[in-house]
Parts: structure tokens; C-alpha cells; sequence
């Protein structure tokens, strides 16, 4: 009889512990910029805030990674590292590969770092995990990759949902349909972890400016589907053991045509026109909203194979180009600074997928493929340093929770390891094996309570 009293004391125990787990919803409203998160903008977030304050934190001025692009930050989100750790380094790249053209970095195989979802899968026992991602490309870049990758738990994406109203110029899902497919996969299992992106502010904002009503409105919807998230909670019992952490993959800025700047498309091929004709055929170049990146065709990650003399051409014509603020070389290029020693904050020289120069715009300006194309024709855009300030606000009725004492400095590399202690999982390593320094990690914000 003792012995099963003993052993019921200790199930009981394990129950309660497993009650007491933290439950961790991660909300990524894409392109929300730290100025457009306002109490009169969002009121039902800040709201939330204010209510509990026992429980919750809103950090001052967050920083995303470099380049602030999508990719880059959804990735680093959910590793916990730099850019040049995780390998994501922009939303487009070159692979230095003769016959390749430039690509997009929506596969999940590029990625170099284990994800919180292959984490949790791994764990003993394993997590529930559910990524709900309104925009198609990051369905792609966190699905299952066999040797290196697993997925959450439950994946979905409205190109893998039947039925689903889709943007017909991005075939995005707008944040209340996202929202409802996120509801409904927790009213069918409630997950360890739940990422999920709102793509409404971010479409939006590209498509009218990030100070125009239509973003305003799509700040307002986001705040809406936030709130549901919060109500679905409490309406299933669930709010006493949940983490709810909402923050943004990276700012806005504006790049309409003004008298100051009536051409705000820097055309990169356009830029080199007077080039030499052998520079022009030597050189790659990939644009990337804030920044662009320029790779010789000779140069290797780890030498630039003689083309030292061809970027200091192209960087001297980059530079008096209307609109580009800096040209930095990833390796020792005559008379261009060093991205490492410029930059050593944005933790991107070491990656071999940087171009040879990164070039990054002035404010207000963009860089572009083509003079004609859609992005020519965008009236907002994000990817260099001045889009880097984001929002991030800790709340939830979990018992581990406390506010952050005041001061405390948080940035989107902390999200992941605070997530990962959250659920008392390890965060991974590099695809493959291999440790990852601390100094290319993130570290736990300041929230959690001592167990």
C-alpha cells in the first residue's frame, strides 16, 4: 500500500507540474513598427498590459536583426541567433553558383540552426508545437527538412488550407482569417508552443506607406486579432499557464516619391551603367528593400579571388549614387570600410551568403532590381538599420511570469532562448552538430520568475 500511495503522490505531482508549465503563444504582427504600437493604435494590447501589471511587460524600443527583412527575423525569432549564425541574411541571395540566379531564401534547408519547433520535437517528452503563418514563403521556410529540420507539430499556411480567402497580388491570408486558423488548431489540441505571423500591417504598409489610414486600419485589425487570441484563452480555461509575447519581425518606412526625392528606386544594374563592361559581367547584384548586396562572380566565402580592384570600382560608383547611404565589404576591399568593423552590432560579416558589399540605403529611399517593377512601385519598405526599432510586450496569466525591472534592454535574439527556458527545452545547435558560442546567442529576458 505504501508503495502505491507513493507512486500516486508522484503522479500527482507530475500532473501538477504539468499544469503549471508555461504554455507560449508567439505573435509576429510583420512590419509593425515600434511607433505604430501605440495605446491609441492598439488599445485592446495595451490594455491587456495595464490590467495585469503584476504579470506583464512592454519593453521601450526593441531592436530586430540586420538586414530588417522578414526572413532574417522570423528566423532569428524562433533560433535565438544572429542572422550570420542562422544563415537567413536577407529575403533574397545569391548562391555564388556560375549558372544560379538570385533566389529567395523561403527554403528551409538554408537555414543553419535548429528551430524552437525541432527543439520541442526532440524534447522528452516532446513539445506540442503549431506555426500558423499568413504568408505562404514561411510556411516553406519552417516545414520539415528530414536529417536537419522538423516542423511544428501542426503547420499551416493558406496555400495549405483549402477554402482560404488569399491577397490575389501576395496570396496572403489577412489576420483574421490567420487568426481563425490559429483558434481553431487550439480548440483541437493546446500546444506547448504556438508561433503565428499577421501579415495585414506589413502588406499594407508596402502597399500605402506606413503612415497612411489604410495602415492605421491594419494596425487596428491586428490589434483585433491579438485581442481574440487573449479571449480564446481565457474562454478555454487556459489563461492561468499561457505566455502571450508579441512583438514584430522588423519597422516601416516610407519610400513614396516626394519633391525632396521624386526617384526613391535606386536601380542597382543602373547605378554600374558606366561601369567598365568586364566589372558589369564580373558582378552579381540582389536587391533587398534597405539594402542590396553585390558578389563577384571570381570571389569565394572566404577570398575574394582577385576582385578586389572590381568592387572598389563598383563600391566608388555605389557610393555617389543618389540614395545609398554606405557601401561595406565583407572582406578587404581597398578604400571601403569593413561591414565587421563599421557594423560589428549587426552580427553579418562571417555569413559566406552576404554579398562581396553590402550597400545600404539613405532614408526614404529603397533598392530595386528593376525601374518598372512592383517594388518600384511600393510606397513603403524596410531593410536597412533605420527599420530595426520594433515593439515587444510580455503578458499572460502563467504564474512564472513577473515585469521586467525597469530598464531592462531586450531584442529580438531574446526571444527564442526566453521561450526555450518558458518550456524548459535546450535551444539547438547548428544543423549537422556542432555548439553555437553564447556570444551568437540571445539571452533570457528578464520575466520569469525563480522557480
Amino acid at each position: 500500500m505504501r508503495r502505491i500511495a507513493a507512486a500516486l503522490l508522484v503522479l500527482v505531482a507530475l500532473g501538477a507540474h504539468a499544469a503549471e508549465r508555461a504554455h507560449v503563444y508567439l505573435v509576429v504582427v510583420d512590419g509593425l513598427d515600434v511607433r505604430l504600437a501605440t495605446p491609441a493604435a492598439m488599445p485592446r494590447l495595451f490594455a491587456a498590459v495595464a490590467d495585469d501589471p503584476a504579470h506583464a511587460t512592454r519593453f521601450a524600443e526593441v531592436r530586430a536583426v540586420m538586414p530588417a527583412r522578414t526572413n532574417p527575423n522570423h528566423v532569428t525569432l524562433v533560433t535565438g541567433v544572429w542572422a550570420e549564425t542562422h544563415g537567413i541574411t536577407g529575403n533574397a541571395w545569391w548562391s555564388r553558383r556560375p549558372d544560379a540566379r538570385a533566389a529567395k531564401t523561403d527554403d528551409a534547408r538554408l537555414v543553419q540552426v535548429e528551430t524552437l519547433f525541432t527543439s520541442a520535437g526532440a524534447a522528452t517528452p516532446p513539445r506540442v508545437t503549431i506555426g500558423v503563418f499568413a504568408k505562404p514563403k514561411l510556411g516553406r521556410l519552417f516545414e520539415a527538412v528530414p536529417g536537419r529540420q522538423r516542423a511544428p507539430t501542426v503547420l499551416w499556411a493558406p496555400d495549405r488550407a483549402r477554402d482560404v480567402p488569399r491577397d490575389p497580388a501576395t496570396g496572403y491570408s489577412d489576420d483574421a482569417t490567420t487568426m481563425n486558423a490559429l483558434v481553431a488548431a487550439l480548440a483541437a489540441r493546446e500546444p506547448d508552443l504556438a508561433v503565428v505571423n499577421l501579415s495585414d500591417v506589413d502588406r499594407t504598409a508596402h502597399a500605402h506607406g506606413p503612415d497612411s489610414a489604410e495602415c492605421r486600419a491594419a494596425v487596428a485589425a491586428a490589434d483585433a486579432a491579438v485581442a481574440r487570441l487573449l479571449d480564446a484563452l481565457r474562454a478555454a480555461g487556459r489563461w492561468e499557464r499561457s505566455v502571450v509575447i508579441v512583438t514584430a519581425d522588423h519597422g516601416f518606412a516610407s519610400v513614396a516619391p516626394t519633391p525632396e526625392r521624386p526617384a526613391p528606386s535606386v536601380v542597382l544594374r543602373a547605378a554600374l551603367e558606366n561601369a567598365p563592361e568586364a566589372d558589369v559581367r564580373a558582378l552579381r547584384t540582389v536587391a533587398d528593400g534597405g539594402v542590396a548586396h553585390v558578389y563577384d562572380r571570381r570571389a569565394t566565402a572566404r577570398t575574394l579571388g582577385g576582385a578586389e580592384r572590381t568592387l572598389a570600382r563598383a563600391a566608388e560608383r555605389l557610393r555617389t549614387a543618389s540614395g545609398v547611404a554606405q557601401v561595406l565589404a565583407r572582406l578587404p576591399v581597398p578604400d571601403v570600410p569593413l561591414l565587421a568593423e563599421a557594423h560589428p552590432d549587426w552580427h553579418l560579416a562571417r555569413s559566406e551568403r552576404m554579398g562581396d558589399l553590402l550597400v545600404v540605403a539613405a532614408p526614404g529611399f529603397q533598392f530595386v532590381d528593376e525601374a518598372g517593377g512592383v517594388d518600384a512601385r511600393l510606397r513603403g519598405n524596410h531593410g536597412g538599420p533605420g527599420e530595426l526599432g520594433v515593439p515587444l510586450v510580455v503578458l499572460g496569466g502563467s504564474a512564472r511570469l513577473r515585469p521586467a525591472p525597469p530598464g531592462a534592454v531586450a531584442r529580438a535574439v531574446d526571444v527564442a532562448p526566453t521561450i526555450a527556458a518558458l518550456l524548459g527545452i535546450p535551444l539547438g545547435g547548428r544543423v549537422g552538430g556542432g555548439p553555437i558560442d553564447a556570444r551568437d546567442r540571445g539571452r533570457v529576458l528578464d520575466v520569469m520568475r525563480a522557480e
